[in-house]
């Protein structure tokens, strides 16, 4: 049996879906079978047509991990791969600079075109993923698989969360941090009210990040936007969190997008973990309406590195203790 590209597969099907009549596929439907070879097929031939190779399938989606289950879900749902890339879709008032990172230091976000986006995309993918399950019926295999199933709860949940500002912005980011549940409404809180600076001037240009981290207690990340051309990045952390690497990452993101990050670094005992605490992963976002498009870009980079950071230090323990069951 052909080993399936599942993402390419969906993704090959939602492209191809308008050319198809009923019980029909048209023979032009293109399938890359594997990175090396291009194979022109129909999408018969990619379906089962027997039961041992329905089996064979299921099992490859029930093995699918959870980053790959969103990846699927975005190219259902006809997602950027990029999160810049789809930032600059939702941008308005954006002007005409052709640097990303300039264009969306001056653009807001708007949510009623967010909305409408995922809206639109959300009832596209949920009508492809039915004729997908339709082509398994024709061929009389009778599906009833967990990972179409999921597919569909999540689709539909994404085009719930398109009647909210909070919750659509809120599915967005999640979508392009593929380890933080996409349902979970402790994993990730997001907050939009008008802000306020020291001046007591409403402000759109700073949004605030607290991050619960599972081995370095908890950050709390302000991110500011400073003139045309910069920002600054404020870190409170504990005092265990490494901020040279942290810094570091983030300077990467700077050198990325052509924009300078100002740093300031602090540290508070009182985000320490304490010993024996029990911790998972947690992000509250505090931003406004309108908000500037880069700062959340980079607010999905703060959230991502310290991922990164606490991610290695769960490496680093694991081995710590394989190497201490090997000695005994």
């Amino acid at each position: 049996m052909t080993n399936i590209n599942w993402g390419q597969f969906l993704n090959n099907f939602a492209n191809n879906f308008n050319k198809m009549t009923a019980g029909t596929v048209q023979n032009n439907l293109t399938y890359t079978a594997n990175q090396t070879e291009a194979q022109q097929t129909t999408l018969a031939a990619l379906l089962p047509n027997t039961t041992t190779q329905l089996s064979q399938i299921t099992a490859e989606l029930d093995a699918l991990n959870q980053q790959q289950t969103i990846n699927m879900l975005k190219e259902l749902l006809n997602l950027p791969k990029n999160f810049e890339s789809l930032l600059s879709q939702l941008a308005v008032n954006s002007g005409e600079n052709s640097q990303t990172a300039l264009m969306l230091l001056s653009a807001g976000l708007d949510s009623e075109k967010l909305s409408t986006f995922l809206q639109t995309n959300s009832k596209e993918a949920i009508t492809n993923l039915y004729q997908l399950l339709a082509q398994y019926n024709q061929l009389g295999v009778s599906i009833k698989n967990d990972q179409l199933n999921l597919m569909s709860k999540l689709i539909s949940y994404v085009s719930a969360s398109s009647t909210s500002d909070t919750q659509s912005l809120k599915t967005i980011m999640l979508m392009y941090l593929p380890w933080l549940p996409l349902t979970d409404p402790e994993a990730f809180k997001l907050e939009i009210k008008n802000n306020t600076s020291q001046s007591g001037t409403s402000s759109d240009d700073s949004i605030t990040l607290l991050i619960s981290t599972q081995n370095y207690g908890n950050l709390q990340a302000d991110i500011i936007k400073t003139g045309e051309d910069g920002i600054s990045l404020k870190l409170v952390s504990s005092e265990t969190f490494p901020q040279k690497e942290f810094v570091s990452l983030m300077k990467e993101e700077g050198i990325k997008y052509n924009m300078n990050i100002n740093f300031i670094l602090e540290t508070n005992k009182s985000f320490n973990k304490t010993k024996n605490e029990i911790s998972k992963t947690i992000v509250f976002m505090n931003t406004s309406p309108g908000v500037n498009l880069f700062l959340v870009l980079i607010s999905n980079s703060v959230i991502k590195n310290s991922h990164i950071i606490d991610s290695k230090e769960n490496l680093r323990e694991l081995r710590k203790e394989k190497s201490n069951n090997g000695k005994s």
